[in-house]
């Protein structure tokens, strides 16, 4: 029985937003109020993050998205739109790439199909170490503030409280998780559904060029760069960002939005 805790607003056609690492669903509370005015929205818990208790540890990105695709059949959520948002769009292609049937859409939001580079995993293992060794709070300090352009927006604080919430477990197990995962470049390559890729200009956690470089891989892609956007649109440029999704269901056979 999955324990997944989730919020749902709105009627329409289904669309489930899942978060980034040191996130939960309250990263997208405001960005979904426009939606649900179109939509049937979903905002959920990753395991481990918010009020999802965390697994059995070790845990693969691909078991989570079993977990989180399993959810969505115990609450018989008909062909949703899955958009991932960073962590979130890894989870995202695992779910679409065992049962691409499942899903009217999927989306990556600052994300990608790449595995790790070997600097990338370095990087990791050194997360490890230092919140080993010194705790969730010093790593937070430096990670929110690098995941927006602007170092001095309005939405920090808030993004800064939800993350200091993860636990050092979860922030630990994640971590792995994510620098092990293998690459969805060939499933991305392949997929026959609809797919959204959203990426920011000035993104120092997915590079502009990497979200180009996604997008050309299947011809069923539609890429659009957030301009002075970081790696947080949802608080960058949210109206932009939400006419963009819009727009993407709306090109969806069967998954027009609620007038």
């Amino acid at each position: 029985m999955s324990t997944i805790f989730f919020k749902k607003s709105g009627s329409g056609h289904p669309l489930v937003l899942i978060h980034g690492f040191c996130e939960n669903h309250e990263i997208w509370t405001e960005f979904a109020e426009a939606l649900s005015e179109k939509f049937e929205v979903y905002l959920i818990d990753l395991p481990g993050f918010g009020n999802s208790p965390l697994p059995s540890e070790p845990f693969s990105i691909d078991s989570i998205g079993a977990e989180v695709s399993e959810w969505i059949d115990l609450k018989r959520i008909e062909q949703p739109i899955i958009i991932g948002h960073s962590l979130g769009g890894y989870v995202t292609l695992a779910m679409a790439a065992r049962h691409p049937e499942k899903f009217a859409g999927i989306g990556l939001f600052h994300s990608t199909a790449y595995p790790d580079s070997e600097e990338r995993k370095t990087n990791r293992n050194k997360v490890i170490e230092f919140v080993k060794a010194h705790g969730v709070d010093p790593f937070i300090d430096t990670f929110v503030p690098s995941l927006f352009f602007n170092k001095k927006h309005l939405a920090i604080p808030a993004v800064d409280k939800i993350a200091r919430s993860t636990s050092q477990q979860t922030l630990l197990a994640y971590t792995a998780a994510m620098r092990d995962r293998p690459s969805s470049i060939d499933f991305l390559k392949k997929v026959s559904k609809p797919l959204l890729i959203l990426g920011g200009d000035k993104d120092s956690v997915i590079p502009a060029e990497i979200t180009k470089e996604l997008g050309q891989l299947n011809r069923k892609s539609i890429v659009h760069l957030f301009k002075n956007t970081g790696h947080m649109a949802m608080y960058e440029c949210p109206q932009e960002a939400q006419k963009v999704i819009t727009e993407f269901v709306e090109t969806i056979p069967g998954a027009i939005p609620k007038i």
